[in-house]
């Protein structure tokens, strides 16, 4: 059977551009995977977005904080080796990066804010997702990256472990919602795709088949 299978067009786009993708991407607009309040990001650049501090009564000014994410890695299914301890099953890709959390360590008397000492940690952060599409029209419409799962090794006990993965779940299924491949770059020149089948994932690419 031919690459189209009964469709007019293939297409795919393979784990290294998209990874590339994701660097270009992150590395001009960091703001999408570095967040803090203002004692760590005192105001909204490319490089980070600044956002309020956590209201909390007593506590002068809140609590301040930061989450940064490295620059994620995607390995489409099938896995292509290591020892990944969330590995990509069909149809899904792991994502792997480093999360920096941190605090602001206050103290003070009254509303005397007194001092503030930054604390931070580092957690190896493990993903697996999908590849989810989105339609505004024949033609029209993106692919983009949908995450289910976080795993974090060697965190215990259990109940922290769940706390902190729900927790960076939504951070990075947040961080991820901005990376999008529109279907036009699935194209061919002038003619776009009408996506009949897919996206799929195989052979460390995501696939699609369709007419143009």
């Amino acid at each position: 059977m031919s690459l189209t299978q009964a469709h007019h067009v293939f297409a795919g786009v393979s784990e290294g551009a998209i990874n590339t993708l994701l660097k270009a991407l992150c590395t001009v607009r960091g703001h999408y995977i570095n967040y803090g309040s203002s004692s760590f990001v005192p105001a909204t650049t490319a490089a980070a977005t600044n956002m309020g501090p956590i209201p909390f009564p007593g506590v002068p000014g809140g609590i301040q904080w930061a989450v940064s994410l490295s620059i994620p890695i995607l390995d489409l299914f099938p896995p292509s080796g290591g020892l990944s301890p969330l590995p990509p099953a069909p149809n899904t890709f792991n994502v792997h990066t480093q999360a920096t959390i941190q605090i602001g360590c206050a103290t003070w008397q009254g509303n005397d804010r007194g001092q503030m000492t930054p604390l931070k940690t580092v957690l190896d952060v493990w993903a697996l997702g999908e590849i989810v599409s989105t339609y505004s029209g024949p033609g029209t419409g993106f692919v983009s990256l949908k995450v289910d799962k976080v795993l974090l090794p060697g965190i215990s006990p259990n109940s922290l472990e769940h706390v902190l993965e729900c927790l960076l779940r939504m951070v990075l299924a947040a961080a991820l919602q901005n990376v999008t491949l529109p279907f036009h770059t699935f194209s061919l020149g002038a003619f776009r795709l009408i996506l009949e089948q897919g996206p799929e994932i195989a052979d460390n690419q995501v696939k699609v088949w369709g007419s143009i």
